[in-house]
C-alpha cells in the first residue's frame, strides 16, 4: 500500500472529498494501485490516494489527468519529502506551462511523490497531474496526444 500524499493534493482531497475518474484506454473502469497510473490517465481515487479508478474514457467527468510519470533524479537514498516536493514542483510547473495558456486556463498543476515507505519498495516516480483550479470535474483530455 503506497503512501503518496503531497500537501497540495491532500488539501484538494480534503476540500473535494473523493476523486472522480477517467483513463486513456481501458474499455471499462478498473482499479489499480496509484503507483501504476500512466501519462494520459484520468482517474478517481480513495481519500488516502492509494488506488486509482481508471474510467473508460477521459471524455467522462473526472478530477485529475496524469500529465507525466518519470523517476526522481535525486539518487537511490530517500532524499526526503521536501526535496522530492521541490523536484516535483519544478518539473510539473514546467510541463504545465508547456501546455500553453489556453490549455491551462482554469487548471492547476499538482503532483504525487513517493513516501519514504514506497521509496523503500522501489517507487521513484514523480507524477504530475492537472486538475480544475476550483475542484470541479473536467471532461476531455488536456494532452494533445489524447485529444
Amino acid at each position: 500500500m503506497s503512501s503518496r500524499i503531497p500537501a497540495t493534493l491532500l488539501a484538494v482531497l480534503v476540500v473535494s472529498g473523493t476523486l472522480t475518474a477517467c483513463a486513456s484506454s481501458p474499455e471499462t473502469p478498473r482499479v489499480v494501485p496509484i503507483t501504476e497510473v500512466s501519462a494520459g490517465d484520468c482517474f478517481s481515487s480513495d481519500a488516502d490516494l492509494t488506488v486509482a479508478t481508471l474510467a473508460a474514457s477521459c471524455a467522462d467527468p473526472h478530477l485529475y489527468e496524469v500529465l507525466s510519470v518519470a523517476p526522481s533524479e535525486l539518487g537511490e537514498a530517500f532524499p526526503g519529502d521536501d526535496a522530492l516536493a521541490s523536484e516535483a514542483d519544478a518539473r510539473c510547473s514546467a510541463q504545465f506551462a508547456e501546455l500553453g495558456r489556453d490549455a491551462v486556463a482554469g487548471l492547476t498543476a499538482l503532483h504525487l511523490v513517493p513516501s519514504e515507505r514506497s521509496w523503500s519498495e522501489g517507487d521513484r516516480n514523480l507524477v504530475c497531474l492537472v486538475a480544475s483550479s476550483e475542484g470541479d470535474e473536467l471532461s476531455g483530455s488536456r494532452l494533445a496526444a489524447n485529444g
